[in-house]
């Protein structure tokens, strides 16, 4: 018994620093003043993960996500967190009706906004799959090359497939 209690305990801790590994830094907004002053003074995209002490494990899902996220993705989104006890304005301005939601703003004004996801473990990719930066084009998809004049094979059609 007491080993699993251990084991439990390690793991415990294990998640509470991070497992090692370092994340992404994601910023709390305290109030009204400090975001109408981020909303103007930010020139890259704003991210807001909304999320409460009592929201339990969908949040702290997205918020490993969000970390995960910003620790590749910093210099292109700035993302921050809002606590719905502590900063109600937020809810009010926002119309939050259940946490967590993601909001990313360009420009100021709102540009995607992710809530009541089904399967919150699928937030990094949304993110990175939803346009909302300029990201790097894909080199997986990068044209093949011309046949070249060195290469005897080159006029030669492809073999047969088997059934053909």
């Amino acid at each position: 018994m007491e080993k699993r209690v251990l084991y439990g305990l390690v793991v415990m801790l294990m998640y509470l620093v991070g497992g090692g590994y370092s994340q992404g830094v994601v910023e709390w907004i305290r109030d009204k003043a400090e975001w109408e002053e981020i909303l103007v003074k930010t020139e890259i995209h704003i991210g807001v993960m909304v999320t409460s002490p009592l929201c339990g494990a969908p949040c702290d899902i997205v918020n490993d996500q969000v970390a995960r996220f910003v620790e590749t993705y910093g210099d292109r989104i700035k993302f921050y967190k809002v606590n719905i006890l502590e900063t109600l304005f937020f809810a009010l301005d926002y119309k939050i009706l259940t946490v967590p939601t993601v909001i990313i703003f360009k420009e100021g004004t709102i540009n995607i906004r992710f809530e009541s996801l089904s399967d919150w473990s699928m937030f990094y990719e949304l993110l990175v799959n939803s346009s909302i930066i300029d990201f790097p084009p894909d080199l997986s998809t990068a044209p093949t090359p011309a046949p070249s004049d060195s290469d005897p094979d080159a006029d030669l059609p492809p073999p047969l497939q088997s059934g053909e």
